[in-house]
């Protein structure tokens, strides 16, 4: 697997404990299009932290900040959608890891992590017999093809008890997905990063840094730059009709202690930027500001219970109506297939008739909903009398 590290490693040896320390001189230049606006977080420590652009057959797949010193990453920048190449995803075994980390001079080449020590990172000898998952923060399951193949890596992997990553899953990255794909209906893109922090006492095999939380935070908006972003290609298919549409940018994040009885947390961004000491996780997204952080929470747990929907006019409706797609369906085909476009006078008023309906199809839903319950009661009303 090859990868790219942007990455100017100043190495020298400790006289007693023979570790390494890096200093970074490069950026995410190369693969900014992960990060919202272009711009990376602020605030999170950057000693002895590696920047990585996460490169699988000559495509940049995420970005990801390591921690050398822990052995694990900080966090993975990823989009969704953001599909690259061709051939199917699988899971390689054993996983991969970036031989560049330990030396800074060698080829540009993700290599099978079977070597049994590194200095500087996790190889997938520390997990055998360890007790512990390798624990994707870019999930496998949110893309397919060559970038999904490209999460495998323990550059991009934390150590997880079984029962905890199972209810992460469940509780966290399938919401994640769920989120996802509404926002990628509307026309937007999903701005993502998943970290790790709190590290435990724990170690595995007495090398890797066991984290004691787990967070994801997102933001869905927009491309700053259309007409150059990787991610915008033909690969990104279209959402099936059984997902919402809310046309209005959002951002959601969650938390997990990573113990298997503890329930993941829904907060704002801002909420896990306080947790995590950190400045800002996103550029600039709607629901960071204190003003706006308890109005779209609400709206995204909204649609996580897919109650919330965007109505034919381009706005959104607090409930997901019975039937509301009947009508506006109805309406839809009147106008697309019985009125076809003429030079009548009478088609033309028609057609703008059928399209004002289309508009209006939430209000006419709701005075026909709210007769059938005004119908319901007084017939029960006549009959008790």
């Amino acid at each position: 697997m090859e990868t790219r590290i942007l990455l100017s490693l100043l190495l020298w040896a400790l006289p007693q404990s023979g570790t390494v320390q890096g200093e970074v001189v490069r950026d995410f230049k190369e693969c900014d299009w992960f990060f919202q606006n272009k711009t990376p977080p602020k605030g999170f420590p950057m000693r002895r932290r590696l920047r990585i652009c996460q490169r699988f057959k000559n495509h940049y797949h995420y970005a990801t900040l390591y921690n050398s010193g822990l052995r694990i990453p900080v966090y993975s920048a990823y989009r969704y959608p953001c599909t690259m190449g061709q051939s199917a995803g699988y899971r390689p075994s054993p996983w991969f890891y970036e031989p560049q980390i330990d030396d800074q001079n060698a080829p540009g080449t993700m290599r099978s992590s079977s070597a049994s020590f590194s200095q500087n990172q996790a190889v997938d000898e520390d997990y055998q017999d360890s007790g512990y998952d390798r624990g994707h923060l870019y999930p496998f399951a949110l893309n397919e093809k060559e970038s999904a193949t490209a999460t495998c890596t323990l550059t991009n992997a934390v150590p997880k008890e079984h029962t905890a990553n199972v209810n992460w899953y469940h509780e966290a990255e399938s919401i994640v997905e769920k989120l996802a794909r509404i926002c990628h209906k509307s026309g937007r893109s999903m701005y993502l990063m998943t970290g790790a922090a709190n590290p435990t006492m724990t170690k595995m095999k007495n090398r890797v840094s066991v984290p004691g939380m787990v967070w994801t935070a997102l933001c869905c908006t927009y491309p700053g730059d259309q007409n150059n972003d990787p991610c915008l290609n033909s690969n990104a298919g279209s959402e099936g009709k059984d997902v919402l549409r809310y046309n209005r940018d959002f951002s959601f994040a969650l938390m997990k202690q990573m113990k298997p009885e503890r329930s993941t947390i829904h907060s704002t961004v801002r909420q896990l930027q306080k947790k995590l000491r950190v400045d800002r996780l996103f550029d600039n997204c709607r629901g960071m500001s204190e003003n706006e952080e308890a109005e779209i929470f609400k709206v995204v747990e909204g649609l996580i219970q897919g109650k919330i929907i965007d109505s034919v006019s381009g706005g959104s409706s607090p409930l997901r109506p019975f039937s509301y797609e009947v009508h506006v369906g109805i309406f839809r085909f009147i106008h697309h297939k019985l009125l076809a476009p003429g030079q009548s006078v009478v088609r033309v008023v028609l057609r703008n008739v059928m399209q004002f309906a289309t508009t209006i199809a939430p209000i006419f839903h709701g005075i026909l909903l709210v007769l059938g319950v005004l119908a319901i009661n007084t017939f029960g009303i006549l009959i008790n009398n």
